[in-house]
């Protein structure tokens, strides 16, 4: 039996590729707030996210000619999407933030990653790793500014490309056959001397600048500042620089880039400067951006195009334009129906002029300008995704046929996945649910008993959907109806399939059939207390709790006078001590409980303060699907968890839990979706495997077993519950497994 034990489940087990224990799932577009932008020989675009606003490292990649993003990580979990909608391309050794990613001629692809080193994978699928210089003798952590921000490319006259790996404090150019072949480094922690960019022009010179202004010379360690320089110290309009006295006038220059004529351009906080033939002298120009078009002098970006075009993106100014012959125009971002102005990276390619923008991460994108004829392609996380409508999610709730649906915090849509991995989105339809960007969201969903799903939209009237006949419905619409302004606040679906629509200035109540509407005005101060209703909860005793901005309040059913209202505050001589915004919680006893650990006594109206909270943290989150112990074992989870969420968690059929909006506070909501599978053989679904569930897991085989969810029941996946179900069971107890 000892060795059935041991060995009986290993061909039992074998089965289709299954989710891990903990994954993510995000949109399958671009990052919240793409940043830099490389477009590589092949035309193929690639995208890295800004630092510290991804949660899992990350490149985004568009090969040309398609039109889906592909996301290369080092863990398939961290998007776990089926079929079409999975767009993950899994590269362990990626395993780190990436600040910059670039592909060269031959096919290599170098990955600047936030740990002082560069990798390149190969054209041949080898991996080769670079460190940059470590300055930590310089301070206590120069993770940031030793690990390399821009990679740039040196076409060499016999075909092949060495490639500037660029840090704050350290540069290295490394040839086509991997060797580095030149390091520069910077020996001061002084920022005004962190290396901004650095380049290699095809008159043999190398550029490098920093906040003193910009360097060059035909090595890479002996450079000088032009206004020292034999060729151009006489040009009175090259850049000024004197580090070494105080008093002296400095720019600092960020940027370096070659236009197809071999002219150089710089750009500086105070305009943009020109040398227009760096063979010879008095050949600087510097203009003045801001008087030329009207936008900002600091630039944040430069792109060399055909025939000598420059393009610039100016501060939160769009696009700056030089053509020779032509001259200086600007192109704002709005005239292209772009929602920000704030362009952090660009670059030409076979006439298109590809860039990202942010503002905020409701404005953040990729975008690609046909120079033809002014058309725009747009990519968003949120606009451009086939899967989830937003990273940033309000409310999620599972349906009874298997399926999830997920509220958008910043735009009024809802995504669905279904039983079978599919998604269908909703936002323009005949339920009105189209607003302009950013203008509202859904901060309320929820399922009744009769696979109904029912969303409260901010300032539009709820709806509903019958998910088993896959129609919407028509709600009540005449008086008391909610109105159309109505500001909600959340949704509650309580357990006789009442819904409570719960916003500012009104509570508006739908019975289960759905023919009824009552509304709750709650600027009553005899009822609410406070008129801004943020959850509701119906006890065992079917009455009613809400939870307000500034206090907690009660409709008690009371068989001689019907409904009484109480209120609940911090001193009002009840006992209570919740704060303001405080709510309920029901214990597997149906007592009531408050987070401060107290219990409500029904017969005076008072709370009690518990030394033993084992109830109240023990207690079963109850959901449509089942029920979900409080304490549930969060460890191996992508975020730090330190508790649970009822409201933005959900429990779909197969027992995974869905956790939402990073589960805690509209802050932290982009972090998509995290999720938990089912453990295998935790049929009591607290997240561990104990005697308990082998209790249950053997009462199955006798039928005597109730509430049992199949999948982790079903852990052979052979769709039954038999005797290698309790075995396997056993054998984890005992640590076999």
């Amino acid at each position: 039996m000892l060795i059935f034990l041991c060995t009986g489940f290993q061909t039992a087990l074998a089965q289709e590729e299954a989710p891990p224990d903990w994954y993510r799932i995000r949109t399958n577009s671009v990052p919240n707030m793409p940043q830099d932008l490389t477009v590589d020989s092949t035309g193929a675009v690639w995208v890295t996210a800004a630092n510290d606003s991804e949660d899992e490292p990350g490149v985004w990649r568009l090969p040309s000619g398609e039109t889906r993003f592909q996301y290369l990580t080092d863990s398939r979990a961290n998007n776990w999407l089926e079929g079409d909608y999975n767009n993950v391309l899994e590269k362990p050794n990626l395993n780190e933030e990436i600040n910059y990613a670039a592909q060269d001629d031959d096919g290599n692809v170098w990955y600047a990653l936030n740990n002082r080193t560069v990798l390149v994978e190969k054209a041949n699928g080898d991996w080769l790793t670079f460190d940059m210089v470590d300055t930590s003798y310089l301070g206590s952590d120069t993770t940031n500014v030793d690990s390399a921000h821009t990679i740039r490319f040196i076409n060499n006259q016999d075909g092949t490309q060495d490639a500037l790996l660029i840090a704050y404090r350290s540069i290295l150019r490394v040839d086509s056959n991997f060797n580095v072949t030149a390091t520069r480094e910077v020996y001061l922690q002084y920022n005004n001397y962190f290396i901004q960019d650095a380049y290699f022009d095809t008159h043999g010179r190398y550029w490098v600048c920093d906040g003193y202004g910009v360097q060059f010379g035909t090595n890479l360690l002996n450079t000088e500042f032009p206004a020292y320089s034999d060729a151009y110290k006489n040009d009175p309009e090259a850049p000024p620089s004197n580090p070494w006295v105080v008093t002296s006038t400095i720019e600092a220059v960020t940027h370096i880039m070659e236009d197809s004529l071999g002219n150089m351009w710089f750009s500086s906080d105070s305009g943009v400067y020109c040398l227009t033939n760096p063979d010879g002298a008095d050949d600087w120009l510097k203009y003045d951006i801001n008087a030329l078009t009207g936008a900002s002098n600091t630039i944040n970006c430069m792109a060399a195009g055909a025939n000598g075009t420059m393009w610039f993106g100016a501060r939160y100014s769009g696009i700056v334009t030089y053509a020779p012959g032509s001259g200086w125009s600007r192109t704002t971002c709005a005239i292209l129906g772009i929602p920000s102005e704030q362009i952090l990276s660009m670059e030409e390619h076979d006439s298109k002029l590809w860039f990202t923008t942010y503002d905020n991460s409701v404005n953040a994108g990729v975008y690609a300008l046909n120079l033809s004829d002014s058309s725009v392609t747009s990519w968003t996380y949120r606009e451009s995704s086939t899967s989830l409508t937003s990273n940033r999610i309000n409310s999620v709730a599972a349906d009874l046929s298997g399926g999830v649906w997920f509220a958008s915090y910043d735009l009024p849509e809802v995504a669905r996945m279904k039983a079978d991995g599919t998604w269908v989105q909703y936002a323009t339809d005949a339920m009105d649910l189209l607003w302009s960007r950013g203008s509202g969201s859904i901060p309320g969903i929820g399922v009744d008993s009769n696979n109904i799903v029912y969303m409260a939209p901010t300032r539009r009237s709820p709806i509903a959907y019958d998910i088993t006949a896959e129609q919407w419905l028509s709600l009540p619409s005449d008086p008391p109806a909610p109105q159309a302004d109505t500001v909600f606040y959340g949704l509650y679906v309580d357990p006789k399939d009442g819904k409570w629509f719960l916003g500012a200035d009104w509570v508006y109540y739908l019975n289960a059939d759905n023919s009824a509407w009552t509304i709750y005005d709650t600027n009553d101060e005899t009822t609410f207390s406070d008129y801004r209703v943020t959850n509701a909860l119906m006890d065992a005793e079917e009455n009613m709790w809400f939870s307000t901005y500034y206090g907690l309040c009660l409709a008690k059913n009371d068989p001689v006078s019907g409904t009484v209202w109480i209120q609940f505050e911090s001193g009002d001589g009840t006992g209570y001590a919740g704060w303001y915004t405080d709510r309920v919680f029901l214990d597997e006893d149906g007592v009531i409980w408050n987070s401060a650990s107290q219990t409500y006594d029904s017969a005076n109206n008072t709370w009690t303060t518990q030394t033993d909270a084992t109830p109240f943290n023990t207690r079963p989150l109850r959901f449509l699907n089942g029920n979900i112990p409080a304490d549930v074992d969060l460890a191996g989870a992508p975020e730090a968890l330190s508790g649970t969420v009822q409201d933005r968690m959900t429990v779909d059929t197969e027992g995974n839990i869905y956790f939402a909006g990073g589960m805690f506070w509209v802050q932290s909501v982009n972090k998509g979706i995290i999720v938990c599978s089912p453990v295998k053989g935790d049929v009591s679904r607290d997240g561990r495997i104990d005697l308990a569930d082998a209790v249950l897991s053997m009462g199955s085989l006798a039928g005597k077993a109730s509430g049992i969810q199949s999948a982790p029941t079903d852990v052979t996946g052979d769709g039954k519950v038999d005797q290698a179900e309790s075995l396997f069971v056993l054998q984890k107890v005992a640590g076999l497994r």
